[in-house]
């Protein structure tokens, strides 16, 4: 495991894991939603600008989780539907 630093929302924190430059992107990503809440919510406590943040960024997971299984369910519908095809031209042979 490989130690960093990262900077989030003005404050340094200090992780370690197994792939960094996935958890630099994921404090990018963390870094700039605390920053657009602040911008959309001035005057509020860390605490606050973090947890919404973490709703924004939970909202946006679920969203693409659910776009993503549309996808896995359309790709799975035109494979049966090419499979049944080929059954069919098979049979036809």
């Amino acid at each position: 495991m490989e130690s960093l630093s990262v900077n989030i929302y003005n404050s340094e924190y200090k992780l370690r894991g197994d792939n960094p430059e996935k958890i630099k992107e994921a404090a990018a990503i963390v870094d700039q939603q605390m920053k657009f809440v602040a911008s959309k919510v001035p005057m509020q406590p860390t605490t606050t600008t973090a947890v919404l943040a973490a709703l924004n960024t939970a909202e946006q997971f679920l969203a693409e989780q659910s776009r993503s299984g549309k996808l896995i369910s359309d790709v799975v519908e035109r494979l049966n539907q090419l499979d049944q095809s080929l059954h069919e031209l098979i049979d036809i042979a």
